[in-house]
């Protein structure tokens, strides 16, 4: 069995373990001070479309997703208020708009799948 043409097999998942990207974002400065701090996602968008690295078991549970994703919502709304954009309040509300409608569809999508059958 020939070894040539090996290379450049599974080219889309080769190890980028050890490479930084230019647009990537530093870990938050709390997290070099606990030994048990574990990241639990990272998102990106790429060729306009949102790319998520995830550890999804992180929790054991899905409940905590949701308070933990309400969460970003509530940290995305007051630092843009910050930037100065926007109130916090007035932030929020659209992204909890736009999310609820978005949740909907999923939803819709989602029981459209499950009753196939």
């Amino acid at each position: 069995m020939s070894n040539h043409d090996d290379h450049g097999h599974d080219h889309h998942h080769h190890d980028h373990s050890h490479e930084t990207h230019p647009h990537q974002l530093q870990p938050p400065h709390e997290v070099f001070h606990d030994p048990k701090a574990g990241e639990v996602a990272r998102a990106w968008i790429t060729n306009g479309h949102l790319s998520l690295s995830l550890h999804s078991m992180a929790f054991g549970k899905p409940d905590v997703w949701g308070h933990v994703l309400a969460g970003m919502a509530q940290q995305v709304a007051a630092s843009m208020a910050e930037m100065g954009h926007g109130s916090m309040a007035a932030n929020f509300e659209t992204i909890r708009k736009v999310l609820n409608e978005d949740l909907n569809k999923v939803a819709a999508q989602s029981s459209v799948l499950s009753n196939k059958g």
